[in-house]
């Protein structure tokens, strides 16, 4: 029987990871179909996507995911597609939440490119956290996948976290033109047990 959660963003420091087509805590995401997004301390989703194997780089908000990627962001349709996500949510503070979103800002106004190997969705996630001081360099361990990335932010430990698997939702709560800073009400329905990195978690 799934369990819906509403997920703790909104409060100071709180901010997150996401990998698409991973079940559970313990799953490896799907080959070749997983995703790197994260959750800016809002609640609202944000992401680095190309439009090629090799070509031109964008940071997407809410209205693009709705727009392109509607089975990230809405449970009906996640659930239809199916697509699973699994969701760490960390507890960085005020002050290394706002470098997170900072972060994120700057790759909205300067993006790099894209590159399938190396310079993709997880390689900019990876800024992001370092920006906010949950790893120690940029770069992955490895290749740049997302489950390479969600073992090293594990590992590292340099922040506590709780981990969510299911169909995840996120529905705005209110309007503006910056997206970015918009709240959300972050839901998943989960059939699997949540993990926790223990005492701090959110």
């Amino acid at each position: 029987m799934a369990t819906t959660y509403t997920l703790p963003f909104g409060k100071p420091g709180h901010i997150g990871y996401v990998v698409r087509f991973k079940t559970s805590h313990t799953a490896p995401a799907e080959e070749g179909g997983g995703h790197s997004d994260c959750v800016l301390p809002s609640g609202a989703p944000v992401g680095y996507f190309g439009d090629g194997l090799v070509g031109n780089g964008y940071v997407y908000a809410y209205s693009n995911f709705a727009a392109r990627r509607p089975h990230y962001v809405n449970m009906t349709d996640a659930r239809a597609f199916p697509c699973q996500s699994t969701v760490l949510v960390l507890n960085v503070g005020a002050a290394r939440a706002k470098a997170f979103q900072g972060s994120w800002y700057a790759m909205k106004a300067k993006t790099d490119g894209f590159r399938i190997a190396g310079n993709n969705c997880s390689t900019h996630a990876s800024r992001a956290f370092f920006a906010a001081g949950v790893l120690g360099r940029p770069e992955i361990d490895g290749i740049d996948t997302p489950q390479n990335l969600f073992e090293q932010i594990i590992a590292e430990g340099r922040a506590p976290w709780i981990s969510y698997s299911g169909y995840l939702d996120f529905s705005p709560l209110g309007s503006g033109s910056d997206e970015m800073l918009l709240p959300f009400q972050v839901t998943i329905d989960s059939a699997t047990l949540r993990t926790s990195s223990g005492p701090g978690a959110p």
